[in-house]
């Protein structure tokens, strides 16, 4: 009883720090208030790259730190890092103030990375109910869609300005931080542990050399990477809303729409896990000619274009990722994982950078047409060269997609 209790109360403040945590009413505004500011759409565009690069080149360190402070210290460490960088978004407005913002805030992503996903796993099996593991992370990851649901509603609150927005932002971090400290540790931590440096050469190595064994492994990891990150726009959102004349008080609700679309696209993505490759290809080419189709009509009355390409992403990202895992070796899972989140995070820099490229032809819309190019290349890419060379019948025991979810930057 007493364990089922205690589990209980752990399972209460998991969920409590990930709704909270979520709940960042300043979500839908920050980018257009940085533009407000002076920051241009290059510039905008710079500011999402210092945090995946601050989340990228601190992950070795920030292990360090977990490993040093424990992981709930660490969390909060992480989270004080993200209300300061909240804080300084308003109290300095400039372009040096937004980037040591953002680059902050990608420090506090890595924090997670780390320190929330072990604390997670290493409490479960502390507790003897690893097994439940999957169904926790249901759980969390649709506990965590409520709350940036209700975060994409933070737009609504402009007439109170951006100071009480913030606020807001931060008293939910502050609450999703004792969710976080009210939690009992039962994992043994053991003090003398280090960590060792890691050695990115002989990890590429590895990497490489199972590639080439598995060329399904680097194929399913490309295309999957690339689908991902090129056609991953919700930080830009705001400033697409503002530009097809939504008022700023209304921009969240872009973001709660294509929200939905993508939940649509993720619930149902498993009906289909037997689909023939070359329509999940095709499918790839449909959805970046809706980027373009979008950009066409760039207005209000365009955003259903614009949720046919999310619905039909989201649930390609899930097949892509699943059957991505059925080749990968267990004993080699790790490394190969730790490779995607690398190759992620550079492409997603890639995809910044195109992005705001775009943009200075005078508006975002030429940037969707770019991506939708793009996208439409990868799909005809592996249509012609991938073509039935993964398909899913030669990976006997495969994974259920439903199964298996791929970790998005939403949800980090």
């Amino acid at each position: 009883m007493n364990k089922d209790s205690s589990l209980r109360r752990f399972l209460r403040n998991i969920y409590g720090y990930c709704f909270f945590n979520k709940l960042i009413l300043l979500t839908p505004v920050y980018a257009v208030f940085m533009q407000s500011h002076g920051l241009t759409d290059i510039q905008l565009s710079l500011m999402f790259i210092l945090c995946a690069a601050g989340t990228f080149l601190m992950q070795i360190p920030v292990t360090w730190v977990t490993n040093k402070l424990g992981s709930k210290r660490a969390i909060i460490f992480g989270m004080c890092l993200k209300a300061i960088a909240f804080t300084l978004f308003y109290v300095c407005p400039t372009f040096i103030g937004f980037s040591i913002g953002m680059l902050l805030w990608g420090v506090e992503i890595a924090f997670y990375n780390v320190a929330f996903e072990g604390l997670l796993y290493d409490e479960l099996r502390a507790r003897r109910h690893q097994r439940m593991y999957a169904r926790v992370l249901g759980v969390r990851y649709n506990v965590q869609a409520v709350g940036t649901a209700l975060s994409a509603f933070g737009s609504l609150l402009m007439f109170a300005g951006y100071g009480w927005i913030t606020f807001a932002s931060l008293v939910a971090l502050a609450v999703a931080a004792i969710c976080i400290m009210r939690i009992k540790v039962c994992a043994s931590i053991n003090k003398a542990k280090t960590v060792k440096k890691t050695n990115f050469i002989k990890l590429f190595k590895t990497g490489a050399k199972i590639c080439a064994r598995t060329p399904c492994i680097l194929l399913m990891l490309l295309i999957s990477l690339f689908v991902a990150n090129i056609a991953y726009l919700d930080d830009y959102l705001s400033p697409i809303g503002v530009e097809i004349g939504l008022p700023v008080e209304f921009v969240g609700l872009i973001q709660f729409f294509v929200l939905g679309c993508a939940v649509l696209g993720q619930t149902f993505a498993y009906r289909f896990s037997r689909v023939r490759d070359w329509i999940l290809y095709a499918a790839i080419c449909v959805a970046g000619a809706m980027f373009i189709v979008f950009a066409t009509d760039y207005s209000v009355r365009g955003l259903w274009s614009l949720g046919i390409s999310y619905i039909l992403f989201s649930a390609i990202n899930v097949l892509l990722y699943s059957r991505f895992q059925d080749f990968l070796p267990p004993r080699y899972r790790s490394v190969i994982l730790s490779l995607y989140s690398i190759g992620d995070n550079l492409v997603y820099i890639g995809t910044c950078f195109i992005i705001g490229l775009g943009s200075t032809l005078g508006s975002w819309r030429y940037s969707l047409i770019v991506l939708g190019i793009l996208l439409i290349m990868v799909g005809l890419w592996a249509l012609m060269f991938v073509r039935d060379k993964c398909a899913i019948s030669s990976t006997p025991g495969a994974t259920s997609v439903k199964d298996v979810r791929p970790i998005s930057r939403a949800q980090a």
